[in-house]
């Protein structure tokens, strides 16, 4: 460790008669200790500037521990007391100057070097072994004059011009990018007929465009794109349905039955005669006539008395439907580029604008869209988009264009290579109950059910789409 004071302390602390030697004695040591001082001090390379007020706070020192006691010492004894102590020879820009007044106490002396220029505002750079300390205004007017000279060098050189030919990558897409790494002089136009670039600017400037057009114009990765689409539908009826008819007769003059109406009049015959026909026919009237739609099946219970005639019939139809739809449609596209699958129909809408008809057509398709992007570890981030568009029927037209219902699905999934996804969750269910009966008997529990018809339909359909991505070879 090397401890180090001003004059005043020096001559106080020295013995008699040899004023000033305590000082001398510890610079000796101190450069006697630090064989390599210069190297490790070196933080930056020829010609850097790191200026002081700049300095990272997480930045290590490696000098030796100093103590120093300095009052109003001048700054050029300062870097010269710093030249004793590295071994650094040291050049001061003329700008440089100042008085320092510091105690300190075990500090690494370039620590102590960085806090003196960053209180006086002052930079170092560094060249070899030798430390250079200047003013942040004159690194700011070096800066400028060089800026200054390299402008005037450009500009007094001639610009050439060159074609470059692109093989991949679309000239009208590098236009934008490389025009902001040329230079004020230059400029840059794409032919798209040969998809090429024509570049004029300096010299100086064309093997840094050539470098970038090496960079940009390579050969896209592709991506193959298997999808399975599976479309899955299913269909449920059922109809139960009631027919009753009765007459009774509780004398020869009051007889109570249905109304009498041919199309009402009960399908069973009845032998003998019963109190009630249908006129031309031995069928009493019915009470009420629900029957199922095109009935698959039926019971019919009939009495016939002297007095007292029954008819009931149950009828009842049920079926079931179960479809499926598969296609697998494949496709190759370039990383980042989108890909399209649509199947179905267009619907032309004709439109009347300003007395001017036009035709435009509606896609009502099912339609697959997929932008893969291959992740640099090998994966395949894919936006997948899955949209089923159908004309719907059970919507009237509205001046003779159809409704449309549409299931649409949007999501973004990363998988790997050769891997499969399942995109679903497009379903439609459709269910409709309807009810006929005779008022207030067939709310009746139970016994309400000999009054009334009830059909219960249902459709579903379901839409899922497997995609498997493959990355293709180069």
């Amino acid at each position: 460790m090397a401890v180090l004071a001003s004059p005043e302390t020096a001559a106080a602390t020295s013995p008699a008669g040899t004023p000033g030697k305590s000082q001398q004695t510890a610079s000796t040591q101190a450069v006697a200790t630090l064989p390599a001082m210069a190297s490790a001090a070196a933080p930056s390379p020829m010609g850097q500037a790191t200026p002081g007020p700049q300095i990272p706070a997480n930045r290590r020192f490696s000098g030796e521990p100093i103590s120093v006691n300095l009052k109003d010492v001048d700054l050029k004894d300062f870097f010269r007391l710093i030249h004793e102590i590295s071994g650094l020879n040291v050049v001061l820009d003329p700008s440089v100057h100042g008085m320092v007044t510091l105690v300190l106490d075990e500090v690494p002396w370039d620590q102590a070097l960085d806090l003196v220029l960053r209180n006086n505002g002052l930079s170092q750079e560094i060249d070899g072994n030798v430390l250079r300390i200047v003013t942040q205004d004159t690194l700011r007017k070096e800066a400028e004059d060089h800026s200054a000279l390299e402008k005037a060098q450009a500009e007094a050189v001639e610009p050439v011009t060159s074609t470059r030919v692109l093989s991949y990558a679309k000239a009208t897409d590098l236009v934008v990018p490389l025009r902001r790494f040329l230079s004020p002089r230059g400029d840059i136009l794409a032919q798209d007929r040969s998809n090429m670039l024509i570049i004029r600017d300096i010299p100086s400037v064309m093997p840094k465009v050539d470098d970038l057009i090496r960079q940009l114009d390579r050969k896209t990765q592709q991506v193959e794109i298997e999808a399975r689409v599976v479309q899955a539908s299913r269909t449920f009826a059922r109809d139960i349905g009631t027919q009753f008819g009765f007459a009774v007769q509780a004398d020869p003059q009051t007889i109570i039955g249905g109304v009498p109406n041919q199309l009402f009049s009960s399908p069973i015959v009845h032998t003998p005669t019963p109190p009630l026909v249908e006129s031309g026919t031995n069928s009493i009237p019915l009470v009420s006539n629900f029957p199922a739609n095109a009935a698959t099946s039926g019971l019919s219970v009939g009495f016939s008395g002297k007095n007292l005639s029954l008819d009931l019939l149950i009828t009842a139809a049920e079926n079931k439907g179960m479809g499926k739809l598969l296609s697998s449609p494949r496709l190759v596209t370039q990383n980042n580029a989108m890909a399209v699958v649509k199947q179905g129909t267009q619907i032309p809408i004709q439109t009347t604008i300003n007395n001017t008809i036009s035709v435009q057509y509606i896609d009502a398709v099912l339609k697959l869209q997929v932008t893969p992007q291959i992740t640099a570890d090998g994966t395949v981030f894919m936006d997948v988009l899955v949209e089923n568009t159908q004309v719907d029927s059970g919507i009237p037209l509205v001046n003779g264009i159809p409704a449309l219902s549409t299931q649409s699905a949007q999501t973004k999934v990363l998988i790997g290579d050769g891997g499969t996804v399942v995109v679903g969750g497009v379903m439609f269910t459709q269910q409709n109950t309807t009810v006929n009966q005779v008022p207030v008997l067939g709310s009746i529990p139970l016994i309400g059910h000999l009054f009334k018809e009830t059909s219960v339909s249902v459709q579903s359909q379901e839409l899922l789409f497997f995609i498997t991505p493959r990355i293709m070879p180069e």
